[in-house]
């Protein structure tokens, strides 16, 4: 993982052009309802809960290329969201700086590769907010993770103070629960292939969960 790309356009460029392809096959297979939660996840979890909570200070500060990126990615996220919420987009639009053309007439925005590797420049941060949520457990960051994780998670307001030990005891509960049952050869075999597979990205995060509590 590249921490530096954390709040860079990389990044976010990267997560919306994902969420772009998703979106496109979606609509292509008429499947509405996962379209609209690609969206949903993308402008709530990925744009509102860390893009922008991280790049605050930045914005705050008048920093030209936060703001220009800033707006570059509004931009091409109110594209992806006027399928579907035509109104409000066009709305918005119209408020952003230099709009000369509605909405509905701008190009669609073109899905780009150059910064695929960086989609998942978040993932460590967002684990260790996911088990400070959880459990009140610390993960050890430095840098740019650690300060991004207190922009978003502002630990030092929840006043909590976890029990490390307690969870690590948990997490091994959990990976030896999965465990049998990815061994038992029925289960693996009769359950159906989506239930087998979330057992197995549990166990998975369950001990990438593990592994950052005891790092």
């Amino acid at each position: 993982m590249r921490a530096a790309c954390c709040c860079k356009p990389a990044r976010d460029l990267s997560r919306l052009s994902h969420a772009q392809r998703e979106l496109e096959s979606d609509l292509g297979d008429f499947d509405f309802a996962h379209a609209v939660d690609t969206l949903y996840h993308l402008t709530f979890d990925d744009f509102c809960d860390w893009y922008l909570e991280s790049i605050k200070p930045r914005l705050y500060e008048k920093d030209a290329d936060a703001t220009a990126t800033a707006f570059a990615a509004l931009e091409r996220l109110l594209k992806l969201l006027h399928p579907v919420m035509p109104h409000v987009t066009e709305e918005i639009w119209s408020h952003l700086p230099a709009r000369d053309d509605r909405l509905i007439v701008a190009d669609w925005p073109t899905a780009e590769d150059t910064y695929a590797s960086d989609a998942d420049a978040l993932k460590r941060v967002q684990e260790a907010a996911e088990i400070f949520r959880r459990s009140g457990v610390r993960v050890e960051l430095e840098g740019e993770e650690r300060r991004i994780f207190e922009a978003v998670v502002r630990p030092g307001r929840t006043g909590r103070d976890g029990n490390a030990a307690a969870e690590i005891e948990r997490l091994n509960r959990e990976i030896a629960r999965a465990e049998r049952m990815l061994a038992n050869q029925r289960f693996v075999e009769n359950a159906p292939a989506e239930v087998v597979d979330a057992e197995r990205e549990k166990l998975v995060r369950y001990q990438r969960e593990l592994d950052a509590i005891r790092n």
